[in-house]
């Protein structure tokens, strides 16, 4: 396997275990002869390791996974905080995927078209370099955000045709700055949505328009997407990492 890095898990057949994770087969020992000594209240005189202590060891490749985002960054009167949650997201996700190597990657759209401000990486290093002055700001280009995404996953299959891939979507469902001038906006919606759909990917919409606030935008895209709608309570940093490892 290239690249991978070692964790133990519970054999399903403690007889045919091929490489024995000696480490972690101490520590259930451990735990389980102090647990047992707490509740009989006497010294365990049972064996040291039992079958049931035994961990065996298991290669999983690192690498596998990239999630992008894709926020609304224009003057929308959430942006501010859907920036922050996004940022804060792909953060706790490198921390906890730092052994994995499992990637990241932002995308915002504002003004007239979409960047690519964060492009896939395994280095909090880098997302902190490169989102420290992202602010909200300007119009709502979410064609482009949609064109500029595909493009991102299209050439990350092409590279990895087996990398699972999570698109994670900031958005109330509207634009008002078409890919083409002068083109329709709902028809390049549309279209670009299709696209992404082909890919096979996990897409997750989240809804950032306000309590309240009553639109078909965000369900016909997600429709057309093939992607899970979610409309969040609360627009935080956990919350968007629990979509994204349920996914």
């Amino acid at each position: 396997m290239r690249g991978y890095y070692i964790r133990a898990r519970v054999p399903r057949d403690p007889s045919k275990i091929r490489d024995l994770a000696l480490d972690a087969t101490l520590r259930a020992s451990a735990i389980r002869r102090t647990w047992e000594a707490i509740r009989q209240q006497r010294n365990d005189r049972r064996p040291l390791i039992t079958s049931q202590d035994l961990r065996e060891k298991v290669r999983v490749g690192w690498g596998n996974r990239l999630v992008v985002f894709l926020v609304d960054s224009s003057d929308s009167m959430d942006a501010s905080q859907q920036l922050a949650a996004a940022k804060g997201a792909v953060f706790l996700l490198l921390s906890s995927a730092y052994v994995r190597r499992d990637r990241v990657s932002l995308v915002a759209f504002q003004g007239e078209r979409a960047q690519v401000i964060l492009p896939p990486t395994a280095s909090i290093h880098l997302a902190r370099k490169k989102l420290a002055y992202l602010s909200p700001g300007g119009a709502t280009p979410l064609a482009d955000g949609l064109y500029t995404s595909w493009k991102l996953l299209r050439a990350e299959r092409i590279k990895n045709p087996k990398r699972r891939i999570v698109l994670v979507i900031l958005s109330d469902g509207e634009g008002n700055v078409p890919l083409i001038p002068g083109g329709d906006q709902e028809r390049e919606l549309t279209a670009l949505a299709e696209l992404i759909r082909k890919e096979k990917i996990h897409v997750v919409l989240v809804d950032t328009n306000p309590e309240g606030k009553a639109s078909e935008h965000p369900k016909k895209l997600a429709t057309t997407l093939g992607a899970e709608l979610k409309k969040l309570k609360r627009m935080a940093s956990f919350e968007l990492v629990r979509l994204v490892e349920k996914g």
